[in-house]
C-alpha cells in the first residue's frame, strides 16, 4: 500500500471539513425551515379559528339585536343596546391589553421552546 503524502492528507482533511461545515449549515437551514413552517401553520390555523369565531359572534350579535328590538318594540333600541354592550367589552379588552400581550408572548415563547425540546429529544434517538 502506498503511503500518502502529508499534503495529500491535509487536502483530504480540508475537503472533509468543508463538506462537514456545508452539511451542518444545510441542516441548520432545514431545521429553520421546519420551525418557520410549523409556526406559520399554527398562526394560519389560529386566524381561521378567529375568523370563524368572529362570524359566529357577528351572527349572535345581530340575532340579539333583532330579539331585543322585537322585545322592546324598537329595532334601533335593540341594536343600540347590543352596540353599547359590544363597546363596553371592547373598552374592557383595550384596558387589559398589556396583560393580554404578555400572556400571548409567553405562550408563543413556550410553544417555540416545546418545539425546540421535541426536536432535541428526536435528534437524540
Amino acid at each position: 500500500m502506498e503511503e500518502k503524502k502529508v499534503s495529500t492528507l491535509f487536502e483530504e482533511m480540508r475537503n472533509d471539513i468543508a463538506k462537514f461545515i456545508t452539511s451542518t449549515l444545510e441542516l441548520g437551514k432545514l431545521e429553520a425551515y421546519e420551525k418557520i413552517s410549523l409556526s406559520a401553520s399554527t398562526i394560519l390555523y389560529g386566524f381561521i379559528l378567529a375568523a370563524t369565531a368572529l362570524f359566529a359572534l357577528l351572527f349572535i350579535l345581530v340575532t340579539a339585536g333583532l330579539y331585543l328590538g322585537e322585545v322592546l318594540q324598537s329595532i334601533w333600541l335593540g341594536f343600540g343596546i347590543v352596540a353599547a354592550f359590544t363597546l363596553l367589552v371592547f373598552l374592557i379588552i383595550l384596558a387589559s391589553g398589556r396583560p393580554f400581550r404578555k400572556r400571548f408572548t409567553s405562550r408563543v415563547i413556550r410553544f417555540l421552546m416545546e418545539n425546540d425540546n421535541n426536536d432535541d429529544k428526536n435528534s437524540k434517538k
